[in-house]
């Protein structure tokens, strides 16, 4: 019985080796993890074997004290003061304005300094400059910096390794700096610019694979030349200048412009949609829609697969009828049905022999509504889904009744399966 007790009251969990009980502290937050060095000698330090730290200091409240500032700064110089020199898998920082910029700039070059690979940075600092090191680092995987401030970038930046680069709120002052800065990371797979600002946007990359290019003020032009491109999104008004090419390899296109005059874009409008014509699945916009159709000639998507128009207010006009028309291979289409007004005389190819799934929102009881589900039924052989989303006011028996009347209506498919929902 009393060896019994021995065994109980033995601490297995200290003596397993320090890689192990590291390997159990990476699960942790690092906050959580630094607490354990309370529990005894043998856990004093083994905080500094976790290899990935996260930094967080919520400046939102005005009411934050001093005391609690101070305290956020001396736990990040502590963690970083014992942790391994060459441990550091990522690092990620938020803070605001109220934390020493020379302390925020120690922390950025300590981390670089002991290899990181995964960099994370929330900062706002007044007339703040990111360390040089940050720009010939040769361990970074991936960049995310969201920093509020202006970027000088340096002309011997070189970034080898860096896979994934993010910008967020960004001033960009030289032409050529998102050029020089995205050239000097010939492994980048991935580029997000959100919120930025910049006069040209020359992005040439013969590996990137996501680009995505969100609410950021464009001056001047942008220039696109990746040929391994295969996903682009595009959400902001528009550019004075487009050149979109080499995207063969484009799977999806996102596009949705906004806020913006169509009657005198008909130029960049037909730069842009002609250099992403090679897309096999694309999502616009209403206003999107409609700067295609401002397009001249309109562009030919050889390859389209999947359409998908979220828009509520546009008609079935010209643009529409002849992307259905020219898209020969289309299979799936997913809509609005306010942009389908006015039905095609003449049914597009593509409806009757390549269309399986299509989904129409946004549906009520009218004539109208139903009238436009019948029509694919009566057109599209080779349909296997036909999806009704109704408003969001429709009892469950009128959607019965939608359900019944188009079960009734004479259908090309006898595989054609359809769901009101």
């Amino acid at each position: 019985m009393a060896t019994q007790v021995k065994m109980e009251n033995v601490d297995r969990i200290s003596n397993l080796p320090d890689s192990i009980l590291g390997y159990i502290l990476s699960f942790l937050s690092t906050k959580e993890a630094v607490a354990t060095s309370l529990l005894s000698s043998k856990w004093r330090y083994l905080f500094a074997l976790v290899s990935n730290l996260d930094f967080e200091l919520d400046e939102s409240s005005q009411m934050l004290k001093i005391s609690t500032i101070k305290s956020f700064m001396c736990f990040v110089d502590r963690v970083l003061f014992f942790h391994n020199t060459s441990n550091i898998n990522a690092f990620r920082l938020r803070c605001g304005k109220r934390v020493d910029s020379d302390r925020v700039y120690g922390w950025i070059s300590a981390a670089i300094w002991r290899g990181v690979k995964h960099l994370g940075l929330s900062i706002s600092l007044d007339n703040f400059t990111l360390p040089g090191v940050l720009f010939t680092c040769t361990t970074l995987i991936t960049l995310k910096l969201k920093t509020n401030l202006v970027l000088n970038v340096p002309k011997d930046v070189c970034l080898p390794n860096l896979k994934i680069l993010h910008l967020k709120s960004i001033m960009f002052p030289n032409d050529d700096s998102v050029e020089s800065l995205v050239s000097s990371c010939i492994s980048l797979v991935e580029l997000i610019i959100c919120n930025c600002s910049t006069k040209k946007c020359n992005i040439s990359h013969n590996s990137l694979k996501v680009l995505e290019i969100i609410r950021s003020v464009l001056y001047g032009s942008l220039v696109i030349d990746t040929p391994a491109l295969a996903y682009f999104n595009y959400t902001y008004s528009v550019a004075r200048e487009y050149s979109l090419k080499n995207l063969q390899s484009l799977i999806r296109a996102d596009i949705a412009f906004l806020d913006i005059r169509f009657d005198s874009h008909q130029t960049k409008a037909t730069a842009f949609f002609e250099g992403i014509s090679n897309v096999n699945i694309l999502v616009l916009s209403s206003p999107s829609l409609k700067l295609l159709k401002c397009c001249e000639p309109l562009p030919i998507f050889p390859k389209l697969l999947h359409l998908n128009l979220y828009c509520d207010y546009l008609n079935f006009e010209r643009g529409v009828a002849n992307l259905l028309t020219d898209s020969g291979r289309l299979q799936s289409l997913f809509f609005y049905q306010e942009a389908l007004t006015n039905l095609p005389e003449r049914v597009p190819h593509c409806i009757l022999y390549q269309l399986k799934v299509i989904e129409i929102s946004g549906f009520m009881t009218n004539k109208d509504c139903i009238g436009k589900a019948k029509y694919f039924l009566e057109n599209a052989t080779v349909l296997m889904k036909l999806i009704i989303r109704t408003v969001p006011f429709l009892s469950e028996e009128q959607k019965s009744r939608i359900y019944q009347q188009l079960m009734a209506s004479p259908s090309k498919s006898k595989q054609c399966c359809i769901l009101v929902v």
